[in-house]
Protein backbone atom coordinates (compact mmCIF):
# COMPACT_ATOMS: atom_id res chain seq x y z
CA UNK A 1 0.00 0.00 0.00
CA UNK A 2 2.52 2.13 0.52
CA UNK A 3 4.31 1.74 -2.60
CA UNK A 4 1.42 2.72 -4.45
CA UNK A 5 0.46 6.06 -2.11
CA UNK A 6 3.85 7.28 -2.79
CA UNK A 7 3.51 6.81 -6.66
CA UNK A 8 0.36 8.71 -6.41
CA UNK A 9 1.85 11.53 -4.52
CA UNK A 10 4.41 11.49 -7.42
CA UNK A 11 2.23 11.82 -10.13
CA UNK A 12 0.42 14.95 -8.59
CA UNK A 13 3.89 16.48 -8.33
CA UNK A 14 5.57 15.86 -11.76
CA UNK A 15 3.63 17.46 -14.56
CA UNK A 16 3.18 15.02 -17.63
CA UNK A 17 4.89 16.67 -19.93
CA UNK A 18 8.23 16.39 -17.76
CA UNK A 19 7.91 12.33 -17.57
CA UNK A 20 10.48 10.63 -20.39
CA UNK A 21 9.71 8.34 -22.83
CA UNK A 22 11.98 5.93 -20.64
CA UNK A 23 9.73 6.32 -17.91
CA UNK A 24 6.74 6.04 -20.24
CA UNK A 25 8.37 2.64 -20.93
CA UNK A 26 9.23 1.27 -17.68
CA UNK A 27 5.35 2.17 -16.40
CA UNK A 28 4.41 0.08 -19.49
CA UNK A 29 6.33 -2.93 -18.06
CA UNK A 30 5.10 -2.50 -14.35
CA UNK A 31 1.38 -2.38 -16.02
CA UNK A 32 2.13 -6.04 -18.05
CA UNK A 33 3.97 -7.52 -14.70
CA UNK A 34 1.14 -6.67 -12.85
CA UNK A 35 -1.36 -8.03 -15.37
CA UNK A 36 0.86 -11.02 -15.56
CA UNK A 37 0.41 -11.36 -11.74
CA UNK A 38 -3.10 -11.14 -12.08
CA UNK A 39 -3.43 -13.91 -14.59
CA UNK A 40 -1.26 -16.24 -12.03
CA UNK A 41 -3.26 -15.66 -8.97
CA UNK A 42 -6.18 -16.65 -11.24
CA UNK A 43 -4.64 -20.03 -11.94
CA UNK A 44 -4.22 -19.98 -8.15
CA UNK A 45 -8.01 -20.79 -7.79
CA UNK A 46 -9.59 -24.36 -6.22
CA UNK A 47 -9.15 -26.76 -9.76
CA UNK A 48 -12.20 -28.46 -10.39
CA UNK A 49 -11.74 -32.29 -9.36
CA UNK A 50 -10.72 -33.69 -12.61
CA UNK A 51 -8.22 -31.63 -13.52
CA UNK A 52 -5.70 -31.23 -10.27
CA UNK A 53 -5.25 -31.98 -6.86
CA UNK A 54 -8.14 -30.47 -3.95
CA UNK A 55 -4.99 -28.98 -2.02
CA UNK A 56 -3.24 -32.07 -0.43
CA UNK A 57 0.52 -32.05 -0.91
CA UNK A 58 1.91 -34.95 -3.20
CA UNK A 59 3.04 -36.92 -0.41
CA UNK A 60 -0.98 -37.62 -0.08
CA UNK A 61 -1.23 -39.13 -3.06
CA UNK A 62 -4.18 -36.89 -4.49
CA UNK A 63 -6.46 -38.48 -6.65
CA UNK A 64 -8.05 -35.86 -8.60
CA UNK A 65 -5.55 -35.44 -11.50
CA UNK A 66 -6.53 -38.86 -12.12
CA UNK A 67 -9.89 -38.49 -13.34
CA UNK A 68 -10.21 -37.99 -17.24
CA UNK A 69 -11.05 -34.70 -18.68
CA UNK A 70 -13.95 -36.62 -21.35
CA UNK A 71 -15.69 -36.28 -18.43
CA UNK A 72 -15.97 -32.47 -18.63
CA UNK A 73 -17.07 -32.27 -22.71
CA UNK A 74 -19.69 -34.57 -21.93
CA UNK A 75 -21.52 -33.68 -18.78
CA UNK A 76 -21.47 -29.89 -20.70
CA UNK A 77 -23.10 -31.25 -23.78
CA UNK A 78 -26.21 -32.21 -21.51
CA UNK A 79 -28.97 -29.59 -21.35
CA UNK A 80 -30.43 -30.67 -18.09
CA UNK A 81 -27.15 -30.45 -15.71
CA UNK A 82 -27.18 -26.50 -16.20
CA UNK A 83 -30.86 -26.49 -15.59
CA UNK A 84 -31.89 -22.89 -13.09
CA UNK A 85 -33.38 -24.44 -10.21
CA UNK A 86 -34.89 -22.32 -7.36
CA UNK A 87 -31.95 -21.09 -5.19
CA UNK A 88 -33.89 -21.68 -2.27
CA UNK A 89 -33.03 -22.50 1.65
CA UNK A 90 -35.68 -25.73 1.64
CA UNK A 91 -35.04 -28.20 4.28
CA UNK A 92 -33.01 -30.91 3.90
CA UNK A 93 -33.35 -34.37 4.05
CA UNK A 94 -29.34 -35.73 4.52
CA UNK A 95 -28.88 -39.43 4.26
CA UNK A 96 -25.54 -40.32 5.99
CA UNK A 97 -23.85 -43.40 4.51
CA UNK A 98 -21.06 -44.62 6.39
CA UNK A 99 -18.81 -47.03 5.05
CA UNK A 100 -18.06 -49.63 7.57
CA UNK A 101 -15.92 -51.86 5.90
CA UNK A 102 -12.70 -53.82 7.76
CA UNK A 103 -10.49 -51.03 5.71
CA UNK A 104 -12.31 -48.29 7.91
CA UNK A 105 -10.27 -49.49 10.64
CA UNK A 106 -7.69 -51.60 10.02
CA UNK A 107 -4.97 -48.66 9.31
CA UNK A 108 -4.19 -45.30 10.87
CA UNK A 109 -3.46 -41.82 9.69
CA UNK A 110 -1.55 -39.70 12.06
CA UNK A 111 -1.79 -35.65 13.06
CA UNK A 112 1.24 -33.02 12.94
CA UNK A 113 0.98 -33.73 16.71
CA UNK A 114 1.59 -37.32 16.36
CA UNK A 115 -2.18 -38.48 17.29
CA UNK A 116 -3.34 -41.38 15.49
CA UNK A 117 -6.45 -41.82 14.23
CA UNK A 118 -8.68 -44.65 12.39
CA UNK A 119 -10.66 -43.43 9.13
CA UNK A 120 -13.51 -44.45 10.92
CA UNK A 121 -13.13 -42.44 14.30
CA UNK A 122 -12.21 -39.41 12.14
CA UNK A 123 -14.84 -39.81 9.72
CA UNK A 124 -17.48 -40.10 12.99
CA UNK A 125 -16.12 -36.80 14.37
CA UNK A 126 -16.37 -35.03 11.37
CA UNK A 127 -20.03 -35.93 10.24
CA UNK A 128 -21.04 -35.31 14.23
CA UNK A 129 -19.34 -32.25 13.54
CA UNK A 130 -20.98 -31.72 10.24
CA UNK A 131 -24.77 -32.64 11.17
CA UNK A 132 -24.79 -30.46 14.61
CA UNK A 133 -23.41 -27.32 12.30
CA UNK A 134 -26.20 -27.78 9.43
CA UNK A 135 -28.81 -28.43 12.34
CA UNK A 136 -27.88 -25.05 13.74
CA UNK A 137 -28.15 -23.05 10.43
CA UNK A 138 -31.64 -24.66 9.71
CA UNK A 139 -33.67 -26.48 12.81
CA UNK A 140 -35.91 -27.73 9.74
CA UNK A 141 -32.96 -30.26 8.32
CA UNK A 142 -33.76 -33.88 9.72
CA UNK A 143 -30.67 -36.44 9.75
CA UNK A 144 -30.81 -40.48 8.90
CA UNK A 145 -28.00 -42.48 9.14
CA UNK A 146 -27.12 -45.85 6.64
CA UNK A 147 -24.34 -48.03 7.46
CA UNK A 148 -22.55 -49.71 4.74
CA UNK A 149 -21.65 -53.56 4.76
CA UNK A 150 -22.10 -55.47 1.46
CA UNK A 151 -25.49 -54.15 1.72
CA UNK A 152 -26.53 -50.86 3.15
CA UNK A 153 -28.58 -50.96 6.52
CA UNK A 154 -30.50 -48.49 7.79
CA UNK A 155 -29.28 -47.50 11.62
CA UNK A 156 -31.21 -43.88 12.12
CA UNK A 157 -34.58 -43.44 10.72
CA UNK A 158 -34.88 -39.06 9.54
CA UNK A 159 -34.85 -37.00 12.42
CA UNK A 160 -34.53 -33.38 13.62
CA UNK A 161 -32.96 -34.26 16.42
CA UNK A 162 -28.88 -33.97 16.28
CA UNK A 163 -27.71 -35.57 19.84
CA UNK A 164 -30.26 -38.44 18.70
CA UNK A 165 -28.46 -39.20 15.64
CA UNK A 166 -25.27 -38.93 17.03
CA UNK A 167 -25.61 -41.24 19.38
CA UNK A 168 -26.57 -43.55 17.12
CA UNK A 169 -22.95 -42.76 15.04
CA UNK A 170 -20.46 -42.45 18.15
CA UNK A 171 -22.30 -46.69 18.87
CA UNK A 172 -21.06 -47.66 15.30
CA UNK A 173 -18.24 -49.76 15.94
CA UNK A 174 -18.21 -53.27 14.19
CA UNK A 175 -16.67 -53.43 11.09
CA UNK A 176 -16.83 -56.00 8.60
CA UNK A 177 -15.01 -57.46 5.51
CA UNK A 178 -17.02 -56.51 2.41
CA UNK A 179 -17.20 -58.38 -1.13
CA UNK A 180 -15.24 -57.05 -4.37
CA UNK A 181 -17.74 -54.84 -5.72
CA UNK A 182 -20.76 -52.56 -4.43
CA UNK A 183 -23.84 -51.81 -5.51
CA UNK A 184 -24.24 -48.45 -5.48
CA UNK A 185 -27.79 -49.06 -7.12
CA UNK A 186 -29.12 -50.81 -3.95
CA UNK A 187 -28.32 -48.00 -2.03
CA UNK A 188 -30.03 -45.27 -3.97
CA UNK A 189 -33.09 -47.19 -4.25
CA UNK A 190 -33.12 -48.19 -0.24
CA UNK A 191 -32.64 -43.85 -0.24
CA UNK A 192 -35.73 -43.34 -2.93
CA UNK A 193 -37.56 -45.29 -0.72
CA UNK A 194 -36.75 -44.17 2.98
CA UNK A 195 -37.09 -40.48 1.60
CA UNK A 196 -39.61 -40.16 -1.89
CA UNK A 197 -38.00 -37.50 -3.94
CA UNK A 198 -40.84 -34.47 -4.43
CA UNK A 199 -42.65 -34.44 -7.43
CA UNK A 200 -42.82 -30.91 -8.88
CA UNK A 201 -43.64 -30.53 -12.89
CA UNK A 202 -41.95 -26.81 -13.02
CA UNK A 203 -38.89 -28.04 -11.57
CA UNK A 204 -37.25 -24.52 -12.50
CA UNK A 205 -39.79 -22.28 -10.92
CA UNK A 206 -41.50 -24.08 -8.18
CA UNK A 207 -39.25 -24.58 -4.79
CA UNK A 208 -39.43 -28.55 -3.44
CA UNK A 209 -40.78 -28.59 -0.24
CA UNK A 210 -37.27 -30.07 0.39
CA UNK A 211 -34.43 -32.22 -1.13
CA UNK A 212 -33.04 -35.65 -0.21
CA UNK A 213 -29.07 -34.93 -0.21
CA UNK A 214 -26.74 -38.40 0.34
CA UNK A 215 -23.56 -37.89 1.98
CA UNK A 216 -21.27 -41.10 1.06
CA UNK A 217 -18.32 -41.40 3.18
CA UNK A 218 -16.61 -44.77 1.34
CA UNK A 219 -13.46 -45.90 2.65
CA UNK A 220 -12.47 -48.95 0.67
CA UNK A 221 -9.42 -49.34 -1.68
CA UNK A 222 -10.18 -52.71 -3.52
CA UNK A 223 -13.99 -52.53 -3.62
CA UNK A 224 -15.27 -50.66 -6.51
CA UNK A 225 -18.97 -49.27 -6.36
CA UNK A 226 -20.63 -50.14 -9.31
CA UNK A 227 -24.46 -51.26 -10.62
CA UNK A 228 -26.03 -54.17 -12.09
CA UNK A 229 -27.00 -53.79 -15.91
CA UNK A 230 -30.60 -54.17 -15.15
CA UNK A 231 -30.34 -51.80 -12.66
CA UNK A 232 -28.76 -48.87 -14.56
CA UNK A 233 -31.90 -47.46 -16.05
CA UNK A 234 -32.99 -46.86 -12.66
CA UNK A 235 -29.70 -45.24 -11.46
CA UNK A 236 -29.64 -43.16 -14.41
CA UNK A 237 -33.26 -41.50 -13.49
CA UNK A 238 -32.58 -41.02 -9.87
CA UNK A 239 -29.18 -39.47 -10.74
CA UNK A 240 -30.66 -37.09 -13.16
CA UNK A 241 -33.29 -36.18 -10.49
CA UNK A 242 -33.38 -32.40 -9.64
CA UNK A 243 -34.04 -33.19 -6.43
CA UNK A 244 -31.28 -35.60 -5.24
CA UNK A 245 -27.73 -34.58 -5.09
CA UNK A 246 -25.09 -36.93 -3.93
CA UNK A 247 -21.93 -35.91 -2.23
CA UNK A 248 -19.16 -37.74 -1.58
CA UNK A 249 -16.07 -37.85 0.58
CA UNK A 250 -13.69 -40.70 -0.65
CA UNK A 251 -11.21 -41.75 2.11
CA UNK A 252 -8.83 -43.79 0.13
CA UNK A 253 -5.02 -45.85 0.38
CA UNK A 254 -2.35 -43.81 -0.97
CA UNK A 255 -2.70 -45.21 -4.63
CA UNK A 256 -0.86 -48.56 -5.56
CA UNK A 257 -0.35 -51.32 -8.00
CA UNK A 258 -2.46 -53.72 -5.70
CA UNK A 259 -5.36 -51.47 -4.72
CA UNK A 260 -8.18 -49.82 -6.93
CA UNK A 261 -8.06 -46.17 -5.44
CA UNK A 262 -7.68 -44.41 -8.96
CA UNK A 263 -10.32 -46.54 -10.30
CA UNK A 264 -12.95 -46.01 -7.18
CA UNK A 265 -12.45 -42.27 -7.30
CA UNK A 266 -13.58 -43.00 -11.27
CA UNK A 267 -16.05 -44.55 -10.39
CA UNK A 268 -17.20 -42.18 -8.11
CA UNK A 269 -16.84 -39.11 -9.79
CA UNK A 270 -19.09 -40.79 -12.68
CA UNK A 271 -22.07 -40.82 -10.23
CA UNK A 272 -22.28 -37.03 -10.90
CA UNK A 273 -24.87 -36.82 -14.00
CA UNK A 274 -25.73 -33.26 -13.37
CA UNK A 275 -22.55 -31.88 -13.03
CA UNK A 276 -23.68 -30.94 -9.34
CA UNK A 277 -22.49 -33.01 -6.64
CA UNK A 278 -19.01 -32.07 -4.89
CA UNK A 279 -16.56 -34.83 -4.69
CA UNK A 280 -13.57 -34.78 -2.32
CA UNK A 281 -11.03 -37.60 -1.54
CA UNK A 282 -8.20 -37.91 1.36
CA UNK A 283 -5.66 -39.89 1.90
CA UNK A 284 -3.87 -39.68 5.15
CA UNK A 285 -4.25 -35.83 5.63
CA UNK A 286 -6.24 -35.05 8.89
CA UNK A 287 -6.43 -31.74 8.42
CA UNK A 288 -8.48 -31.82 4.46
CA UNK A 289 -10.20 -34.50 6.33
CA UNK A 290 -12.11 -31.80 7.88
CA UNK A 291 -11.92 -28.91 5.49
CA UNK A 292 -13.70 -31.17 2.83
CA UNK A 293 -16.44 -31.79 5.54
CA UNK A 294 -16.64 -28.27 5.96
CA UNK A 295 -17.08 -27.94 2.36
CA UNK A 296 -20.15 -29.98 2.25
CA UNK A 297 -22.20 -27.52 5.03
CA UNK A 298 -23.38 -25.37 1.56
CA UNK A 299 -27.02 -25.92 0.00
CA UNK A 300 -26.86 -27.81 -2.80
CA UNK A 301 -29.70 -25.78 -4.19
CA UNK A 302 -27.36 -22.56 -3.07
CA UNK A 303 -23.82 -23.37 -3.89
CA UNK A 304 -21.88 -23.10 -7.22
CA UNK A 305 -20.59 -26.22 -8.97
CA UNK A 306 -17.28 -27.09 -7.45
CA UNK A 307 -15.35 -26.29 -10.11
CA UNK A 308 -16.17 -22.90 -9.63
CA UNK A 309 -15.83 -22.62 -6.01
CA UNK A 310 -13.28 -20.54 -4.00
CA UNK A 311 -12.28 -20.92 -0.82
CA UNK A 312 -9.79 -18.58 -0.51
CA UNK A 313 -9.73 -14.60 0.82
CA UNK A 314 -8.82 -11.62 -1.88
CA UNK A 315 -7.76 -8.48 -0.72
CA UNK A 316 -9.47 -5.19 -1.83
CA UNK A 317 -7.13 -4.78 -4.44
CA UNK A 318 -7.21 -7.99 -6.25
CA UNK A 319 -11.24 -7.90 -6.34
CA UNK A 320 -11.26 -4.35 -7.89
Amino acid sequence: MSSTASTAEEEEVIPDSTVSESAQSESEEILSTQEEEKEEDAEKKDPPRDEAPHGESEEMNSLASTVSSSQDSQDSSDGTIHALLPKVNCPEKIVVCLDMSKEMSSRHVSSRDGSRFSPLSLAKRVIEIFVKTKSRMDRRHQFALLILHDAPTLVTDFTHDPDVFCEDLRAQEETMECQTTFNVAQLLQEIVQLAPLPEIEEVEIIPPPYVVRVLLMYGRSHCVPAAPEDSQQMLGELLQSPHLFLDALYVHEPPAEDNHSIEIFNAICDLDRKCLSYVYEVATNVTMFHNHMAKLLAHPLQRPTQSDTYYKLQSSEDVS
